[in-house]
């Protein structure tokens, strides 16, 4: 099965495989269709309907069906799990006149695909989330947007975005700039002047918050690149507390770490992966050649050039990961090197 594209267009008739050849000039996608009306750019759909969709319904973030309404609920019935999981699940006529977005609308974004293809079609977009049929942002689009993390991701997202279509005062202060949908929010710039907000959203990366409200819903975003540098088998246990004091001293929440980055020659090191895979993020490893290019910038030691080749390692590794926004310099523990760098 080709699923080289996150998305895939499913046609049952002759002219629903027409008006999916019509959207594959738009977007990269596969296209699936019954046998009898395969052609070069489309995917023969391989047994029992319901079956196949079962198949491919995890292997795409999108899946735009081209059939009744009352098809597509029976098939995708059996798979749905929940709002942070499914996949984005479009629904079209097969003559493109109505584009319906079913499932998945903020997290998956089936309601920024629905306008796209409208777009594209000239169609009628069928939207029917509370908040954006009331004009307004939602709390689960924001945290997509800048790829945050939430506690009680469900909860917190139900509860604010039912305070929004209510018209309650969902206050909203951002420690940064963050490009963001903001509207039916209260956006906050005196934190002292907070105490008529039925909820604040608090958007920050640091650890601690700073500000008293009898009901704050944190929201962390997550780009922070930690770099690490250390001896050889370092201690995976050592590692972590190193980890957690430098978080605590530095005032960073863990969950704002996006990835954590080395040396080439520090691929296999067990201490630093199992701290990646403990965080649940990428381990990417840079180049000494990269290094190379970049190193002036950055204090140097001959004994770790002498050791690897390359003056320093923390610090251009920060930066080189970040885009070149190195935010905190390199930090020592016992034989562990750890620095920071911030996503633009």
């Amino acid at each position: 099965m080709n699923t080289e594209s996150n998305k895939a267009v499913i046609a049952l008739t002759s002219n629903g495989k027409k008006l999916a050849l019509t959207i594959k000039k738009y977007i990269k996608c596969d296209v699936y269709v019954n046998d009898k009306f395969l052609c070069d750019d489309t995917i023969s759909i391989k047994g029992k309907f319901k079956e196949f969709v079962g198949d491919i319904f995890y292997k795409y973030d999108y899946l735009i069906f081209i059939m009744a309404t009352g098809i597509v609920v029976r098939s995708i019935c059996p798979y749905i799990k929940d709002k942070t999981q499914d996949p984005a699940i479009i629904v079209m006529d097969e003559m493109g006149k109505n584009v319906i977005s079913l499932l998945s609308g903020h997290i998956g974004g089936a309601n920024e695909m629905t306008m796209k293809l409208s777009d594209y079609l000239n169609s009628n977009p069928v939207i029917t989330t509370a908040t954006d049929v009331n004009n307004k942002s939602s709390l689960d689009m924001i945290i997509k947007k800048i790829d945050a993390h939430i506690d009680n991701f469900k909860e917190n997202v139900k509860k604010v975005n039912s305070y929004l279509v209510e018209g309650k005062k969902v206050g909203i202060y951002m420690d940064g700039n963050y490009d963001i949908d903001t509207r039916g929010f209260v956006i906050i710039n005196d934190k002292n002047n907070i105490s008529d907000l039925d909820t604040l959203i608090y958007i920050t990366n640091k650890k601690y918050i700073d500000i008293k409200h009898k009901d704050i819903i944190k929201v962390t975003p997550r780009n922070n690149v930690l770099s690490v540098g250390c001896r050889r088998h370092t201690d995976s246990n050592l590692m972590y507390e190193s980890f957690e004091d430098f978080l605590d001293k530095k005032d960073i929440d863990k969950n704002s770490i996006k990835t954590v980055g080395s040396v080439d020659l520090k691929k296999d090191e067990k201490a630093i992966m199992d701290l990646a895979s403990k965080l649940e993020v990428e381990f990417k490893i840079v180049s000494r050649e990269k290094i190379l290019k970049v190193e002036d910038k950055f204090e140097k030691s001959e004994f770790v050039k002498k050791s690897i080749g390359v003056y320093s390692v923390v610090e251009p590794v920060a930066y080189i990961l970040s885009g070149e926004n190195l935010i905190v310099n390199k930090t020592k523990y016992k034989g562990i090197t750890f620095g920071l760098g911030r996503l633009k």
